[in-house]
């Protein structure tokens, strides 16, 4: 009697192991690559918003999947509840529209002018910028107002930070004065490239929150979720954890 007791009670855990599989996994969508957030190495998936995920979601007992697709498609996914969360958005009033925005930002995306050290080059507004020769990547928006300011300046076009590091750092002949930057990614390849002692921000052109958002096509649950991920994330910036973790990638 005793083992067909157990026998059911196995078979009725073995039943809802499935279940509860599903209600601890959380699918989190995220662009393909921005080192020092999120990118492959060694075929393992790592970076900062990746970590900071990984450690809120240790703290609420769940389980992260992350899956990686072009920004447009990923967009498209948390609007249908294709995925659970996507991340790093800024908050638009398009995006409100099919996302629950956490009150706790993962992080602040700062965009500033880089230049070598050796020119002693001095920038206090955009307008300093009609001095130099400008690199930009052509498929990057750096805000508003610079976009719209960028039109007067004489630009350097690349494809990616990679590109323009190399050209800033180039000893020969200036194909560019100061380059234009999203401030961790272009910090983490220039360390990586063995150019950090050589280039130094010089000016910020702007900052900006960008989140882990939550699907409103999950419904309550997702806006439950964003509430104790914001909480939970909040709680982890007060202990430091959060401070540890970029300053594990960028110093």
């Amino acid at each position: 009697m005793r083992t067909l007791f157990l026998r059911l009670v196995a078979s009725t855990f073995i039943m809802l192991l499935p279940a509860l599989a599903l209600a601890e996994r959380v699918v989190f969508a995220s662009p393909e690559e921005i080192p020092p957030k999120i990118f492959r190495e060694n075929g393992k998936l790592r970076g900062t918003y990746v970590d900071i995920i990984k450690a809120v979601c240790a703290r609420l007992k769940i389980d992260p999947v992350f899956e990686q697709y072009p920004w447009p498609r990923a967009m498209t996914m948390a609007k249908n509840g294709k995925v659970d969360a996507i991340f790093p958005p800024f908050k638009t009033p398009e995006r409100l529209e099919f996302l629950y925005f956490p009150f706790e930002p993962v992080s602040y995306t700062r965009n500033a002018i880089f230049a070598r050290k050796a020119r002693n080059i001095n920038v206090r507004s955009l307008e300093d910028l009609k001095n130099f020769v400008v690199g930009i990547n052509d498929q990057y928006s750096y805000g508003q107002q610079f976009d719209n300011f960028k039109k007067n300046l004489t630009l350097d076009l690349s494809r990616n930070e990679e590109m323009q590091i190399n050209k800033l750092s180039h000893e020969g002949k200036v194909r560019m004065d100061v380059a234009a930057a999203s401030e961790e990614p272009f910090k983490y390849l220039s360390k990586k490239m063995g150019y950090a002692k050589e280039l130094e921000m010089v000016y910020v052109i702007s900052e900006t929150p960008s989140y882990v958002a939550f699907s409103k096509a999950k419904g309550e649950k997702a806006k439950k979720l964003a509430e104790n991920f914001s909480r939970t994330l909040n709680q982890l910036k007060k202990e430091g954890v959060i401070d540890a973790i970029h300053d594990s990638y960028l110093k």
